[in-house]
This record gives C-alpha cells, sequence and structure tokens, in this order.
C-alpha cells in the first residue's frame, strides 16, 4: 500500500476510498441510454413529418398533424358525432388560445413593468442600507 492511503483519514463526510466514485465510470451504468428521446419529443417529431394526400388538385405533401385534422374534419362534415364533437372541441380551444394569447408587445411591456419594479425596490433597499441606525 502507499503512503498515502495512511495519511487518509476516514470519518465523517469523509468515506472510505473503496467506496468513492471511480472517475469516469457511471454511478448508474443501467441508467437512461445516450439519445433516447422522451414520449413529448417523439410525438413532437411524428407529428412534423409529412406524408402525401391525393386531393381533387392532384397530390401534395402536408404534416401528419394537417392530414389527422383533415381527416377530422372531414368526418365531421359526413355527420360523424364523435368526430364532430373532436373537431368542435379543437376550434374552441384554438379560438380560444388565438384570443388570449399574447402578443410580443404585450410581453416586452410587462418585461418593462417588471424591470422598473424591480430596480425601484433595489434602490429602496439601498436607501435604507445606506440610512444609519438610530441607537436608543
Amino acid at each position: 500500500m502507499p503512503e498515502d492511503d495512511y495519511a487518509y483519514e476516514v470519518g465523517y463526510g469523509k468515506p472510505p476510498k473503496s467506496g468513492k466514485f471511480v472517475k469516469g465510470i457511471s454511478g448508474n451504468p443501467k441508467g437512461r441510454p445516450k439519445n433516447s428521446k422522451n414520449l413529448t419529443t417523439t410525438v413532437l417529431k411524428e407529428s412534423r413529418q409529412l406524408v402525401h394526400i391525393k386531393g381533387p388538385h392532384g397530390t401534395r405533401a402536408v404534416t401528419k398533424l394537417q392530414a389527422a385534422v383533415m381527416q377530422i374534419s372531414n368526418k365531421s362534415a359526413q355527420g360523424d358525432l364523435r368526430a364532430s364533437r373532436e373537431f368542435f372541441s379543437l376550434v374552441q380551444r384554438s379560438e380560444e388560445s388565438a384570443a388570449t394569447g399574447s402578443r410580443g408587445e404585450d410581453v416586452q411591456e410587462a418585461d418593462q413593468r417588471t424591470m422598473q419594479n424591480l430596480l425601484r425596490r433595489i434602490a429602496a433597499i439601498q436607501l435604507n442600507d445606506k440610512t444609519p441606525e438610530v441607537k436608543e
């Protein structure tokens, strides 16, 4: 054994060297593999892939998401009640998000107000720190 091992004192917050993680070796070797994707990433990637559809004006490429919405709207127009309910709920949610969606200008104005409030609070704190305390 080298002399360094004798100089190392084991105790609280100092585990024995045999119990420490070895540099470069994972503490969880069976963990998530590199480059694996979660469900959200996979679903979004698949919904953005292009498919070719045949229409009255020939074939064209649209995303899978667009194709799915087109199918729901077409079934709704044909009288399918389940598709109608789903389509109307999609339209309602889309209209609500478009109506309540904030524009970039509104966000910038809100950010400006927040920054001004923060600067006022910081200035007030600095003024309070500079005033001498009165000892009685």
